[in-house]
């Protein structure tokens, strides 16, 4: 897995990630981690709204057939 670094982040965020680590006994990479996975699951659930899987994915078809279209171009 990649590192990831992360720049110019707020001082009370970190407090708040080092408080959770020390809460829940893991390292600061664990936490962030942890934190990242939760935050990716909430995000992609509010993206999805309440879609199933089948039609997430033939949404997302149409969306990208839709962007390949050139610009102007017109239904008929």
């Amino acid at each position: 897995m990649a590192d990831v670094i992360l720049r110019d982040i707020d001082p009370l965020l970190l407090e708040r990630i080092r408080r959770l680590a020390v809460a829940r006994g893991w390292t600061h990479e664990q936490t962030c981690l942890a934190l990242l996975e939760q935050g990716l699951f909430a995000g992609e659930q509010e993206v999805r709204g309440g879609f199933e899987n089948p039609e997430v994915d033939v949404l997302s078809e149409a969306i990208h057939a839709l962007q390949a279209l050139p610009a102007g171009a017109e239904f008929g």
